[in-house]
């Protein structure tokens, strides 16, 4: 007969090989239905994209860097951009300055599939066959102020004959330049995902998450941890129709201070908003987001772009969101969506001219 103790002890651990293998399946069944859900979590693959520290930009991209977004291979050009080298503007050429975050930038998504790629690929192909290029100047994390010191400090190199300046709900938050500066100043470059350079504890803290970002489980666990503890975060605020006027007059000032530079370049100015990938299925009623920007606009004399509209089309007949999972940018889809909103507002700008019409006097 089997003592007592030993009985036990067995039953214990039946018991527990019980609960490892509910647990098991449990998590892998959470785990399938999120993905199914949401989606497959990206990869991300090193090496890191690099900046360099700047006194009016608070930091730029390193010129020429090889890097990744997530599993898509990136290399700058010299100007420490990302598309095609940018050379002398041609006679004949339109020119186009693309203005923004990392939605122009592109997180995620491969050079091909970038709006500002598409634009230009729209234009120069039959049947227009336009002169046209697209000058992606995007910059992951800038905000309104940093955009604007990046025309005027590469606007009369670039000879723009448009200015699309992408405007994101962020931008409404504008970046300590200085501060940023002063903290990064003694470096030559760092990356910008680490806020330090790829070595010792922090690329082994980057390793330790990388794991755990390959769970979806993990990673919606994550998110709605974030947004649990987060309810009150400036960007569902403003949706909701929490925008601080102190906020608001820091964009007027410098979409002031926007038209007034290109007129002096003696380029178009228009300001494309960016949707809120929330904005998509649902509709804030109390939003001022949008509508604070159409508002200045109309009181600025500027052209804006609503690509919203455009967007929930798609939805509505796909039922897809054109974003990428567990992370907030859009994808390909997504950047697809941006540049058919830009395209259909510029069709309507240039009546009866299959290119683009310069400004008078340019």
């Amino acid at each position: 007969m089997t003592p007592a103790p030993v009985r036990r002890r067995r039953a214990l651990l039946v018991r527990a090989c019980a609960l490892v293998i509910v647990l098991v399946v449990t998590t892998t069944a959470a785990e399938i239905e999120i993905r199914l859900l949401v989606g497959t979590p990206r990869p991300e693959r090193l090496p890191l994209a690099r900046v360099v520290p700047h006194p009016e930009l608070g930091w730029t991209m390193m010129p020429g860097d090889l890097h990744y977004t997530y599993d898509i291979p990136v290399k700058l050009n010299a100007l420490g951009f990302r598309g095609p080298e940018v050379g002398a503007k041609a006679a004949t050429e339109y020119r186009i300055v693309a203005l923004g975050d990392s939605h122009v930038y592109g997180q995620g998504v491969a050079d091909a599939d970038l709006a500002t790629a598409l634009i230009e690929r729209h234009y120069r192909q039959p049947p227009w066959s336009c002169d046209v290029r697209v000058v992606n100047l995007g910059v992951r994390a800038y905000s309104i102020n940093q955009e604007y010191a990046a025309l005027r400090l590469l606007g009369r190199t670039l000879a723009p004959d448009l200015v699309l300046l992408f405007f994101y709900l962020n931008d409404f938050e504008l970046v300590d330049v200085q501060r940023r500066w002063e903290r990064f100043k003694h470096l030559d470059w760092y990356t910008f995902d680490l806020g330090a350079k790829p070595a010792g504890d922090v690329m082994r803290w980057w390793t330790i998450r990388q794991i755990a970002r390959t769970s979806a489980l993990i990673n919606w666990a994550h998110d709605a941890w974030i947004a649990w503890t987060s309810r009150d975060n400036f960007e569902e605020a403003a949706l909701r129709g929490h925008l601080d006027q102190a906020r608001i007059d820091d964009v007027h000032a410098y979409l002031v201070r926007f038209v007034a530079l290109a007129d002096e370049l003696n380029a178009r100015f228009t300001v494309v908003i960016v949707p809120h990938a929330a904005q998509i299925q649902r509709e804030f009623t109390q939003n001022r987001y949008q509508r604070t920007i159409i508002d200045m606009a109309g009181r600025l004399g500027m052209n804006v772009i609503d690509p919203l509209p455009v967007f929930r089309r798609d939805y509505a007949e796909h039922k897809r969101s054109p974003v990428i999972p567990f992370d907030g940018h859009y994808d390909a889809a997504g950047q697809r969506l941006l540049t058919t909103g830009v395209l259909e507002h510029l069709a309507t700008a240039w009546p009866g001219h299959p290119c683009p019409a310069r400004r008078r006097g340019a």
